[in-house]
């Protein structure tokens, strides 16, 4: 549990780093003299890195033990923070963010995999659900912390804040997390192979197509919340804090389920976020039913995230790391594509089309799911047997 406690808090940073920046973009843009569009390209700069680095950087330290990636991932976003908290001239705080961007994709890549092993296969789900609630907790916690940190000290003082703080992590992480060396790793061409195997793209498939269907309507959930439902911003505040408690719960409760019955946990959570997507138009202006309609939407996506990372962990024994990256990249892909169908759908269809959007990708991904072989089962309880060896008796 201190292992995993520490791996949380580093996906805490990790989350506040890359969250908390949305709300830090006014400032910037003021202080760097840029345009808001220009400042806004240091969320696409994070996200390309992400998405293209995470995965490169993941092979090419597969055959190093993952204290020791750990420790140099967070070295690495630690300097990215501390970069973006110094620098003056904006293409710097482009490469800063690029920097902290492919840090977080190894890091988190390292941490989940990291995580599956620390406890026994039957375990496996609910550690992978600990180490994503740190990013749902950075949501909850560490962004309005920052937004009021930044207020208060200016933009600069929360990335000095979060570069002291993964250094604290990096040091917990050096005394606590278990240095030990992964089994000798496959080739690179067993590692593709595994990649491109029947179930894998479908499972990668299903996490963009669900998490792009979440970010079409999550993207404008505050608009659409003041504009249609009547709630003052106290009101939409404490709502997104509670649905941010909610995507813990639902965390936790998906990784659970996940240790069971992997798939359908996996569908389960998707078939619910649809639902709930699907009834926002129709109880919108009424707050009292919108309310709860919300929890149930942010715990089924935070059900959803962590049952899709332990198939993937399931399905990919040979390349674990890289699918773990890839399977991140994949949900990067969401955020991006569901934003921009979240903006083009406000366009054309309005503040009602945006859920439904939302939940027709939702499906789309579901209808995706069921495609998959129902052949994945629970892990073996069998703790004699070594994480790798218990995940060969399943896939």
């Amino acid at each position: 549990m201190p292992a995993l406690a520490v791996l949380a808090l580093g996906a805490l940073v990790l989350g506040t780093s890359e969250l908390g920046v949305a709300g830090l973009l006014p400032a910037i843009s003021a202080d760097l003299q840029v345009s808001a569009g220009a400042a806004g390209t240091l969320v696409s700069a994070y996200a390309v890195a992400v998405a293209l680095l995470g995965p490169a950087l993941t092979v090419v330290t597969s055959r190093l033990p993952r204290r020791q990636v750990l420790v140099g991932a967070l070295g690495a976003l630690a300097t990215g923070n501390g970069v973006t908290a110094l620098v003056t001239e904006f293409p710097t705080l482009l490469a800063a963010r690029a920097l902290t961007g492919a840090a977080a994709a190894l890091y988190a890549a390292t941490a989940l995999t990291t995580a599956a092993t620390l406890t026994g296969p039957e375990r496996r789900g609910r550690a992978v659900a600990i180490v994503f609630g740190g990013i749902t907790v950075s949501a909850v916690l560490g962004v309005p912390a920052s937004s009021l940190l930044g207020s208060v000290f200016g933009w600069r003082a929360v990335y000095g804040v979060l570069a002291a703080l993964t250094m604290g992590v990096l040091v917990a992480a050096a005394c606590l997390v278990p240095d030990s060396a992964p089994e000798p790793p496959a080739s690179l061409s067993t590692q593709l192979r595994a990649l491109t195997a029947a179930r894998l793209p479908v499972t990668f498939a299903v996490n963009a197509m669900v998490t792009a269907g979440h970010y079409t309507a999550s993207t404008y959930l505050v608009v659409l919340l003041i504009e249609q439902t009547g709630l003052g911003a106290a009101a939409v505040s404490m709502l997104l804090v509670t649905s941010g408690v909610s995507g813990t719960v639902g965390t936790i409760v998906g990784g659970t389920a996940a240790d069971r019955h992997p798939r359908h946990a996996l569908t389960a959570a998707a078939a619910l976020l649809a639902i709930s997507m699907s009834v926002i138009p129709l109880i919108v202006t009424t707050p009292v039913l919108t309310w709860p309609a919300a929890l149930i939407w942010s715990a089924a996506f935070g059900a959803f995230s962590t049952a899709a990372q332990v198939n993937v962990s399931l399905q990919a024994t040979p390349a674990a790391g890289i699918a773990a990256a890839a399977n991140i990249s994949m949900s990067n892909v969401g955020i991006a594509c569901g934003s921009a169908a979240g903006g083009l759908a406000l366009h054309l269809v309005g503040y009602t089309g945006i859920t439904l959007t939302g939940a027709a990708l939702t499906i789309a991904g579901l209808t995706t799911a069921l495609l998959l072989p129902p052949h994945l089962k629970r892990p073996s309880s069998d703790t004699s047997a070594t994480p790798a060896k218990a995940a060969r008796t399943v896939t």
